[in-house]
């Protein structure tokens, strides 16, 4: 079973040539279900209490992992080159291929490149080809094994994040010895390119099993002033990956939305509005993010956010402890 955590707002080996077939239908469309959320479903439309995205008809109580199509052109990448992933994505039950997607976040597929040594984080969003497989050119920085993560919905399914390996050309190294060996940040301040990010944790340590808070406090760098130009990114002020230092767990995290539940009387009030012009909307200088991590250890978060149309990139390492025994 796939490790999907979802929060506020949810190796290479060369394949052969697959007949990608044509679509059929997808059955088991059970519920309305939070895109980012799939543990919240209603048996009818509407938006979600969490995060106020459009619930989407799914089947959330589907948990087998959809079969992924992975290969690389070439089919040994060489470091500083230029290279192509491709992906196809087929149903667990009628091995037909996936050619519907829901839109999560303004994109219908995700994907994360992260180096064995979390050093190089990529997110990007490959392009669906005719033949409904997908592919998006790469270039990889240096020698070594990189964890490939597929995070879609497929139309009439289950929210999916599927992890796939890569070793590139020139890897002298050793799998199992060579992960990362992270140390949790003392200093909690960071800029890149005229923004500082300042972050806070709510609870101050994370507990294992227990949803807790990012809290970012954003500044101009040159000016010290908060930042009130913020943009949105994928459609929030922010976007959040968590991994967890064996690379075996994830948290993706889009900010919270929503300000007020509301009632019968009052409608749930949201930071970005139902139907709002995204391209018009400011928002910062405080960004918060809920995330839950599965067990004790050390993480890194990468955070982005855009503003003057940069995407600015923060990485900050934190430790989750174990809760206290019931």
């Amino acid at each position: 079973m796939k490790s999907v955590l979802v929060v506020l707002t949810a190796l290479v080996v060369a394949s052969s040539s697959v007949a990608w077939m044509q679509d059929q239908p997808v059955e088991q469309e059970t519920a309305w279900v939070c895109p980012m959320h799939p543990d919240y479903t209603m048996d009818v439309s509407g938006a979600c209490p969490r995060c106020g995205m459009a619930l989407v008809r799914a089947a959330p109580f589907d948990v087998r992992d959809y079969r992924l199509e992975f290969r690389t052109d070439p089919p040994v990448i060489k470091p500083g080159q230029r290279a192509t992933l491709h992906f196809a994505v087929f149903h667990p039950g009628t091995g037909q291929l996936v050619q519907r997607f829901e839109s999560v976040h303004e994109r219908q597929y995700h994907l994360f490149v992260i180096s064995q040594d979390m050093e190089y984080f990529q997110h990007l969003h490959p392009t669906q080809q005719p033949d409904g497989s997908w592919s998006i050119e790469v270039t990889l920085p240096k020698a070594g094994y990189y964890k490939i993560l597929s995070d879609f919905l497929p139309g009439g399914g289950a929210v999916q994040f599927l992890a796939r390996p890569l070793v590139t050309a020139g890897y002298t190294g050793d799998l199992a010895g060579d992960g990362a060996t992270l140390v949790p940040d003392t200093v909690l301040t960071k800029t890149a390119d005229g923004l500082t990010a300042t972050l806070s944790f709510d609870p101050p340590t994370f507990i294992a099993g227990l949803y807790g808070h990012l809290n970012f406090h954003l500044t101009d760098t040159a000016t010290g002033q908060p930042v009130s130009d913020l943009q949105t990114y994928l459609g929030a002020f922010g976007h959040t990956l968590i991994m967890s230092e064996d690379m075996a767990d994830y948290v993706h995290s889009h900010p919270l939305d929503i300000l007020t539940a509301g009632d019968d009387d009052n409608p749930p009030q949201f930071v970005i509005p139902p139907g709002a012009d995204l391209e018009k909307l400011r928002g910062g200088p405080d960004v918060t993010f809920d995330g839950l991590v599965p067990r004790p250890g050390r993480y890194r978060a990468w955070t982005q956010f855009r503003r003057n149309d940069t995407v600015h990139t923060f990485s900050f390492t934190f430790e989750a402890v174990a809760g206290a025994e019931p």
